[in-house]
């Protein structure tokens, strides 16, 4: 997982404290079913999802990128795999943000 930077929104529910709606939506998916690609995924979000295809897409590689999916290719398209399983995630997450609290507000913590 990369460390380089922390989202947190304290309004979001779930998974989505730590990512955007979207990243979150997806990462689950990824969690449960072991692996997606942009299609999959656009299946399993349904015909509701007013996602995109280049959207799904987008959000998939800039997982990727921040290392909470790998990616391989398969033919044209990619195949994304979870990097960690959900509870290590959250547990790291939530290290992040206790110890970043700790740090900045000591007498507060």
């Amino acid at each position: 997982m990369d460390g380089s930077s922390l989202y947190f929104d304290i309004n979001a529910v779930g998974t989505a404290v730590f990512l955007g709606p979207t990243e979150a939506r997806l990462m689950e998916l990824a969690w449960q079913k072991g692996e997606l690609t942009v299609k999959k995924a656009l299946y399993f979000l349904g015909e509701d999802s007013e996602r995109s295809y280049t959207t799904v897409m987008t959000v998939l590689a800039r997982l990727a990128e921040k290392g909470l999916l790998s990616r391989e290719r398969d033919g044209r398209s990619f195949v994304y795999r979870p990097a960690c399983d959900r509870q290590t995630f959250l547990r790291e997450r939530v290290k992040r943000v206790s110890a970043c609290l700790q740090r900045n507000f000591p007498d507060h913590v």
